[in-house]
């Protein structure tokens, strides 16, 4: 399937996969998940979906950080509970994550019930978000879901998340209607830096992500402050920046703006102009970041589509596979 077309799917993936975690959640004891530090892990875009949802709990006064499962290779006991994110459940990095913390109680979000990584946990929550492309669009925004719903349950929230799959079709062709624009702007960069802020860099990861793998530009995410402290010197009318946010990120793109580097403004903020080479997307607001990091990356997905089009790269394999990242499959 091709990547745009999982994109588009993105609506009908969100809601078989709320159906099916509502289902599985009413059986579902999270309790053993309400300890006094959490721990979110993944590699990849699993990662940049821990930094999303690790924000949601720090937002709700818990004790709560991403991790990458590398750092607990040497079997640490880094959390109290821990929760794996992993598409098809076979990251090698994850797996041994969960495999070397056997005192934290171990929630593993997969698409796959009987996968390693689900082996590994103590419970279970099952995606159903259908085909998923390379990049990966359904697979990453179903994960957000999923884990958001987690969330939820145990901090006593409700998110109108059957709600967020009508908004997601409205946010996509908002979006792609400044997709040619932006192809025009940020035709020929020879890099490209993604910025945000708290979840908001979860979301600026993945883009980083999206933008590589599609488009095989460089491209690095960044905290909006730390961006400020340096990264930004490299930037210039050559390269171009994406910013996810509303604060700081608003008077960081009409900088970048002035500079003569296009950018691309993602935002929930009314009243921000495009510029000469500033692109601006308004999009709605959630009050759950993991709901506003679905909404968020939609526009980066298209731009990465949009950019790999333009540079005769569409729906490419990957060049580079390595033969060590995935538990082989059972013979």
């Amino acid at each position: 399937m091709s990547y745009r077309s999982t994109i588009a799917r993105q609506p009908q993936a969100l809601t078989d996969t709320h159906a099916a975690a509502s289902e599985e959640l009413e059986g579902l004891d999270v309790s053993s998940l309400d300890q006094p530090l959490i721990g979110i892990t993944g590699i990849g875009a699993s990662y940049a979906a821990a930094v999303v949802a690790a924000g949601q709990l720090q937002d709700r006064g818990r004790r709560a950080f991403a991790i990458r499962s590398c750092d607990m290779s040497a079997g640490h006991d880094l959390a109290d509970a821990l929760i794996g994110l992993s598409h098809r459940g076979r990251s090698v990095e994850t797996v041994e994550a969960f495999e070397r913390l056997p005192s934290a109680s171990r929630l593993a979000i997969t698409s796959d019930s009987e996968s390693p990584l689900a082996k590994a946990a103590n419970l279970h929550l099952r995606l159903n978000n259908g085909s998923d492309a390379t990049p990966s669009s359904t697979g990453y925004s179903a994960t957000l879901l999923a884990t958001g719903m987690v969330l939820d349950k145990l901090t006593g929230e409700n998110t109108d998340w059957a709600q967020l799959a009508t908004s997601v079709g409205d946010v996509l062709a908002t979006a792609a209607a400044k997709m040619e624009r932006l192809g025009k702007l940020f035709k020929g960069r020879r890099a490209i830096d993604c910025v945000g802020a708290g979840s908001a860099l979860g979301t600026a990861d993945g883009a980083s992500l999206l933008i590589r793998e599609a488009a095989r530009i460089p491209a690095s995410a960044y905290d909006t402050r730390h961006y400020l402290h340096g990264p930004l010197e490299a930037m210039d009318e050559t390269t171009g920046v994406l910013i996810v946010g509303n604060g700081r990120e608003i008077q960081l793109a009409q900088q970048v703006d002035k500079i003569g580097c296009p950018c691309l403004l993602i935002t929930t903020s009314d009243g921000i102009a495009d510029g000469q080479n500033l692109t601006v997307i308004k999009v709605p607001n959630w009050d759950n970041r993991l709901a506003q990091g679905i909404i968020d990356i939609l526009a980066p997905q298209l731009f990465a589509a949009q950019l790999s089009d333009d540079l005769g790269l569409t729906d490419v394999k990957f060049r580079y596979r390595m033969s060590d990242t995935k538990v082989p499959a059972a013979a």
